[in-house]
C-alpha cells in the first residue's frame, strides 16, 4: 500500500553538455557526456518517496539499463511491486545541457509503451493510493485507466501533460492539479509563446481542469483552485542543472497533497525541492 502511486516511465537518460545547442544542420562538439536513471515517472515518484511511501507502476526492459533503473528506485526507498519487466529495450532519453543549466530532450519510450491499462487498473487497486500522478511519456489509454480508477475509488488525480498531446477532455477535467510549465500551457492552449503571463495561462486553463499550476523555473509558480489563486515567488539561486527540476516539482507536490496539504502549501514546498535540485550536479542527486 501506498500513498502516492505514480503511473508513468522509466528512462536511461543519455546526457550531452554543450557549449550551446546545435542549429538544424550545424554539428557541435560534446563537452561531457553521462548515463544517469531518469523519465518523468521515475523521478517523480523518487521525489514523491522523499515525503512519504510511493509505488511506481510501469514497465523497462529485462536488459542491463532496465535493472539499474529498478535499482535506482528501490535506493529511493520506491515501492516496485507494480514495475512491469518486459522484452523490449528500456525506454531512453538524450538530454542537451548547455553550461546555464538549460536542457532539450528527446524520449524514445520503448518499454514504456507495453505498459497496459489493465495492469495500471490492477496495480492501483493493489496500491491503493490516495494520489495518482501520471505524465504522458506512457500510452495515453493507460493514463486514462487510471483517471478512470481514480474516479471510482476517490483518489485524487494529478496530470503532467508533458509532452503535451492531444489530451482527452475528461483527462483535463479530472486533473487536481494539471500541472504544467509556461511552454507547455501555451502549446496545449494554442497560444503564440509570450503572449498570455504566467497567471493568465493558468487562469484560462483552469476552464479546463478541477485546478492547475504553472511553472514558470525561476519566476516561480501560478496556481488556481476553487478556493484560492495566488503566485509562488521563484528562488533566486545559483544554476548547474534543471534536468529533472519540473518532476521534482510535481513529486514533491503530490507527497504534499497525499498528507493533506492544501494545493497553495504544497506548490511552496515543491518550489523550495526544485530551487534546491537545480543547484546539484544530476550525479550528486
Amino acid at each position: 500500500m501506498s500513498n502516492v502511486a505514480v503511473v508513468g516511465s522509466a528512462n536511461l537518460d543519455l546526457v550531452i553538455e554543450v557549449g550551446r545547442p546545435p542549429e538544424a544542420g550545424e554539428t557541435v562538439l560534446g563537452s561531457a557526456y553521462s548515463e544517469t536513471p531518469g523519465g518523468k515517472g521515475l523521478n517523480q515518484a523518487t521525489a514523491s518517496a522523499r515525503i512519504t511511501t510511493t509505488s511506481f507502476i510501469g514497465a523497462v526492459g529485462t536488459d542491463t539499463a532496465g535493472k539499474d533503473l529498478t535499482d535506482r528506485l528501490l535506493s529511493g526507498a520506491v515501492g516496485i511491486g507494480q514495475l512491469r519487466r518486459v522484452d523490449l529495450p528500456t525506454g531512453r532519453a538524450i538530454v542537451v545541457v548547455t553550461p546555464e543549466g538549460e536542457n532539450s530532450i528527446i524520449v524514445l519510450p520503448m518499454a514504456n509503451s507495453a505498459l497496459q491499462p489493465d495492469h495500471v487498473g490492477q496495480a492501483l487497486t493493489a496500491e491503493g493510493p490516495s494520489v495518482v500522478m501520471c505524465q504522458l511519456e506512457i500510452p495515453i489509454e493507460s493514463v486514462a485507466a487510471a483517471e478512470s480508477w481514480c474516479v471510482k475509488n476517490d483518489a485524487r488525480f494529478i496530470l503532467n501533460p508533458s509532452p503535451v498531446a492531444d489530451i482527452p477532455p475528461v483527462l483535463l477535467k479530472s486533473a487536481d492539479p494539471l500541472v504544467l510549465n509556461r511552454t507547455e500551457a501555451e502549446e496545449l492552449l494554442g497560444a503564440a509563446h509570450g503572449l498570455h503571463t504566467g497567471s493568465e495561462l493558468a487562469q484560462l486553463l483552469a476552464a479546463q481542469a478541477k485546478s492547475v499550476v504553472v511553472t514558470g523555473g525561476s519566476s516561480g509558480a501560478w496556481v488556481v483552485d476553487q478556493r484560492q489563486t495566488g503566485h509562488i515567488p521563484g528562488l533566486d539561486v545559483p544554476v548547474k542543472d534543471t534536468t529533472g527540476a519540473g518532476d521534482t516539482f510535481t513529486g514533491t507536490l503530490a507527497a504534499h497533497l497525499a498528507l493533506g496539504a492544501e494545493l497553495i502549501d504544497a506548490v511552496t514546498h515543491a518550489n523550495a525541492e526544485a530551487a534546491r535540485i537545480v543547484q546539484l550536479d544530476r550525479l550528486a542527486r
